[in-house]
């Protein structure tokens, strides 16, 4: 039956919470009917598989190509278009068969219509895109999309039921069809149906939508994402039998003891009066792999509008996200004669989804969620996607170990569901609520108890459930996100909870109250994770949202999972989150950049700037750092030296229902960067959470016979793909462990640059010589000078063979340029002293030890009264070109905030822009999220080094680092070799360093224009900047509003020092 709403009509429609639909029909499973069962299991079989999936938002495979339905036709496509710039203006009678719209233009529907051109994009986290004063919205800016089409009704429609589906419209719809008044609706992430057969008639017919940017709708909209508009989904028709199969709900659980399937169906039947007229019977089959029938069953038609089925199936194949197995669920629809009317086919997977003795069991095993969180998002189309990119999102999720995702905040596409049963992905369905806006007008403070607001509360959820009640990838129902608590969400629970106890149902708003079966809070820190296991809980910890992925963060993801693993009742969480919301656009020099806030023509408009750009991956989906470190955080096999050995490893497998003998594995080590043994492991069985110990044959041999005490060893542990999993490419590496290996012998490590030499010494060059005037020391031979001003103190130059390599003097460098988290938590303001650390530098001594045979030393002391601190400097310069640099501050008394960094800036000539270290990498790391980065020798052009973040800040980092050289093409330049330091493996000495192919100054951020740095934009400058560092402070990562970086990871005010070798080489 329609669904019209029993209000106040004296409001407008889009304007009154207490109407969210007019006109429409009841909503139901997602599903499409084939006049075959033939055609039904043919398009499932295909569906999800490379190659068949849509690359167009304007042809799913269902609407169009090779398996799309006789029962339905795609309206998707172009239709006449117009905007207005508010509802009084707005085109009074388009829809009518006689108007003339020659003057629109066209538009393509699906299609955000700020991305086709028209309108502003607003991006807000929290504030609403409009001043909030619900339920109203305003009258002067409040933009109306008109859009008509024409169709032509199929002929073998005759006697059909039409109806219209319009998949996702934002925010608020009227429809009409030939000019006659349908329906309306909101819900921006749920289709809307209407019954339009007393509509349309043979032939060309007529639809027109009329879209309303803000409603009453748009309060309980108000996730932090873009607020776009338009139709954004599928429109399409659907033809149905005067008699069929309106819904149904089918729940395939297990028995108490985990071992057999318990199937249990509920078919709808419309339309009721047909009932005893049509006669005929609906049946249901159970197929396996989809043509092999395990059971049928069969109800007569005549008997009522519901049917129900019940069967069990012994020892069945259980789905879970790591082994997804599936089966066919075929429903038809047979005819007196016993021939099929309708069918519709879904696969759906047996699990069992509870919370047991404190713990989330699928299957009866205690699982740890490692999710994200993911918008719906394309850097080209905005919130219109397709099938191949979802598939795209999902191969990702497998490849870096994640096995759950929320869809925050709302309903997602339909086949998003199916693609999740398909490969395995557990998800967190969340109904398309959220007010948190409403904290900027505290009179009201929020909507979740406003009894007015409580349909529309009830109709969104309602809407969600019922659309995708029956994927097995679902395993929780989310009330909502960021809407504070009332009792329109203890109703919405009650409601979820009463029509399917087969799933939990969590808000975490709720906190600990009765109406989440899961205590889900978001950000919190490791001391409430440890605080929360104090004792055993009636329910588990699972964190909706944690690890804020906004521009370079991702810190101290290693220590928020070393305390999941160790605790039961701490089983995971979704980091914030999967990919940045940001746009692909050219600047204004042509260079391809992320855009974001105004960048989007957005002048005039509330905007939060780059908040929008918080994923592990770029809109593009290339991985940015910190998803390397989440792959490696995620793994699910631990590798462990076993103590006092050197040949044994204790393997742990953290799969929750696969054992490892699924995959290869393999071991070498590397002696410096070069592998100088390893092998393939035997086949591993081992059970999920066991744990096994095995040796490495011919590992212990070859460190007590061959090792070299001079040199540094590391034993590499992988866990390889084999093919198995469809998304995963075999031979990829999906966990891996390194750790050094003690060397018999000791002695000092010498960690020199393979294949790079000092400046050689010949005759000319054995003593070092020295001029000077009142301003210039020069330290020189035959090859090399080194030039210092005696005024400032400062090295100035260095100069082989005649020819410069410094730009500039190399200087303390205390700071750097503000990551997005620093912004959040105002380090740039707290920290800004030490930016102006050299400001007012007074130069209290300059001591040369005259050059002779072993060289010169010059001691350099300052006073630095901007930070109440000593500073000294002290280069012994030999010859050939080698100088030892010693760096050392002594804080004074007075409080001083914490250091970003303490190191050394060189600024060198843009030639030297080859890099190879012997460190962290290959990308960038910093202490708190080096996890994931393996200690080897690398190679990269200096220009490579940046990362390109929307937001162009603080990148171009490497820890641990032994040694690194700065060449030319020639292969002449410098290498610098840690002495002392800030000693990240063992006793090893190690620098930090950071590389970047233009000058810094040009990332400096500037609150009141935060779009004018894009990492696009950063083009080569004519220098390098090249930073050779104590240490940098981590970068954080609990979020990015005020959280600091951990204690552990900071540079106190405190004494400081450190040494270094600076060598040229060719």
């Amino acid at each position: 039956m329609p669904r019209v709403a029993a209000a106040d009509r004296t409001m407008n429609d889009w304007e009154n919470p207490l109407l969210p639909s007019e006109g429409s029909v009841e909503a139901h499973a997602h599903f499409i009917p084939y006049p075959e069962s033939s055609e039904a299991l043919q398009y499932l079989k295909a569906f999800g598989e490379e190659g068949q999936l849509s690359t167009s938002v304007l042809a799913p495979s269902a609407l169009a190509g090779p398996f799309k339905s006789p029962a339905v036709l795609s309206l998707d496509g172009t239709w006449k278009f117009h905007l207005a710039p508010n509802a009084s203006s707005r085109p009074k009678d388009f829809y009518l068969d006689s108007s003339n719209l020659s003057s629109w233009t066209t538009i393509h529907v699906p299609a955000n219509w700020q991305v086709e051109g028209f309108d502003k994009f607003i991006f807000t986290d929290v504030e609403y895109p409009i001043p909030p004063n619900p339920p109203f919205v305003p009258a002067d800016y409040n933009p109306v999309g008109s859009y008509k089409r024409s169709f032509t009704l199929p002929a073998p429609w005759r006697n059909k039921k039409i109806y219209i589906h319009l998949g996702a419209v934002n925010s608020f719809f009227y429809l009409w069809i030939n000019g006659k008044y349908a329906g309306f609706s909101k819900d921006s992430k749920t289709p809307a149906e209407f019954d339009i057969t007393g509509l349309v008639h043979p032939g060309e017919n007529t639809v027109s939508v009329q879209v309303f940017r803000f409603s009453d709708g748009t309060y309980l909209e108000g996730q932090d994402m873009w607020k776009l508009s338009g139709i954004e989904r599928d429109v399409y028709l659907i033809a149905r039998p005067g008699l069929f199969v309106r819904d149904y709900f089918v729940r395939a659980g297990l028995d108490a003891d985990y071992r057999d399937g318990l199937l249990d169906l509920d078919v709808e039947l419309d339309h009721l009066p047909a009932l005893q007229e049509r006669g005929g019977s609906v049946r249901v089959s159970l197929l396996d792999n989809p043509d092999v029938p395990l059971c049928r069953q069969t109800g007569r038609i005549g008997e009522g509008s519901h049917l129900h089925f019940q069967t069990k199936i012994p020892q069945v194949r259980k789905w879970n996200a790591e082994h997804p197995e599936l089966y066919t669920l075929l429903i038809e629809q047979l005819d007196r004669r016993g021939r099929t009317v309708e069918a519709v086919a879904q696969q759906i997977g047996f699990r069992t989804i509870e919370v047991r003795h404190g713990l989330l069991l699928v299957n009866g095993v205690a699982v740890k969620i490692k999710g994200v969180n993911r918008h719906e998002h394309d850097m080209n189309t905005g919130k219109v996607i397709t099938e191949a990119g979802m598939l795209q999102d999902i191969r990702l999720f497998k490849q870096y170990n994640i096995n759950a995702m929320r869809c925050s905040h709302y309903p997602n596409r339909e086949e998003w569901y199916a693609l999740c049963d398909k490969y395995g992905i557990y998800v967190i369905d969340e109904a398309n609520i959220e007010c948190d806006g409403m904290s900027m007008l505290p009179s009201v403070n929020t909507l979740s108890d406003k009894n007015d607001w409580k349909d529309a509360y009830m109709d969104r959820t309602r809407r969600m459930w019922q659309r995708d009640k029956n994927h097995c990838s679902i395993i929780s129902w989310s009330l909502g996100n960021e809407s504070r608590w009332g009792d329109n969400f203890a109703a919405t629970y009650t409601y979820l909870k009463s029509k399917d106890p087969t799933r939990i149902v969590q808000y975490e708003e709720a906190r600990d109250n009765p109406y989440t079966d899961i205590i889900c809070p978001m950000y919190k820190t490791l001391q409430t994770m440890q605080d929360f296991v104090k004792e055993w809980r009636t329910r588990p910890m699972i964190q909706v949202e944690y690890a804020h992925m906004m521009g370079n963060s991702g810190g101290n993801l290693k220590d928020d999972w070393d305390i999941i693993y160790k605790h039961p009742q701490l089983q995971g969480g979704f980091i914030w989150d999967f990919c940045d919301q940001t746009f692909r656009r050219q600047d204004s020099h042509g260079r391809w950049i992320w855009a974001y806030g105004r960048d989007m023509g957005q002048v005039g408009a509330t905007s939060d700037t780059s908040f929008c750009a918080d994923g592990m991956f770029a809109a593009d989906r290339t991985p940015h750092p910190q998803a390397f470190e989440m792959k490696k955080v995620y793994q699910y096999a631990n590798f462990e030296p076993v103590a006092f050995t050197r040949d044994r490893i204790r393997i742990t497998n953290r799969y929750d229902f696969t054992n490892l003998k699924q995959f290869a594995f393999r071991w070498y080590m590397k002696c410096e960067g070069q592998r100088v043994a390893g092998g393939e492991l035997p086949e591993i069985s081992l059970a999920p959470h066991a744990a096994t110990e095995l040796s490495l044959l011919g590992l212990e041999k070859f460190m007590t016979e061959k090792a070299q005490a001079s040199k540094e060893y590391f034993l590499y542990i992988e866990m390889l793909s084999t093919g198995r999993d469809p998304l995963i490419p075999a031979g990829e590496v999906l966990a891996w462990e390194q750790w050094a290996l003690p060397v018999q012998g000791g002695g000092e490590k010498t960690m020199r640059a393979p294949m790079e030499k000092p400046l050689q010494a010949g005759k000319d060059t054995t003593r070092l010589e020295q001029r000077e005037d009142t301003k210039y020391l020069t330290l020189y031979d035959a090859g090399f000078e080194a030039v210092f001003n005696r005024q400032t103190g400062w090295l100035e130059q260095l100069n082989v063979e005649g020819k410069p390599m410094l730009k500039a003097p190399l200087q303390p460098d205390f700071t750097r340029s503000a990551t997005d988290n620093d912004i959040g938590n105002s380090q740039q303001i707290r920290c800004a002293i030490w930016a102006q650390a050299m400001e007012g530098a007074r130069l209290d001594s300059f001591v040369v030890a005259s050059a002779d045979a072993d060289g010169a030393i010059v001691s350099v002391r300052y006073t630095l009264p901007a930070v109440h601190a000593l500073y000294s400097m002290t280069y012994h310069v030999g010859a050939g070109g080698t100088i030892r640099i010693d760096a050392a501050m002594k804080a004074g008394p007075e409080f001083q905030p914490e250091l970003p960094r303490f190191g050394l800036a060189f600024i060198l000539q843009p030639v030297y822009d080859n890099v190879r270290w012997f460190g962290r990498g290959p990308f960038d790391n910093y202490q708190d999220r080096n996890y994931a980065a393996a200690i080897d020798v690398y190679a990269l052009k200096a220009d490579s080094f940046f990362h390109p973040y929307a937001r162009a800040q603080e990148s171009g980092y490497r820890t641990d680092v032994r040694w690194m050289s700065m060449t030319d093409g020639n292969g002449r330049g410098l290498m610098a070799r840690a002495l002392s330091g800030s000693s990240g493996s063992g006793a090893v000495p190690t620098f930090s360093v950071g590389v970047l192919h233009f000058d810094r100054q040009r990332m400096e951020f500037d609150r009141n224009a935060p779009e004018n740095v894009h990492g696009g934009s950063m083009s080569n400058d004519d220098l390098i900047r090249w930073n050779i560092d104590y240490k940098q402070e981590g970068v954080g990562g609990d979020n990015a509003w005020g959280a600091q970086t951990h204690s552990e990871y900071v540079l106190p005010y405190t004494d400081y020092t450190y040494s270094f070798l600076l060598q040229v080489i060719k």
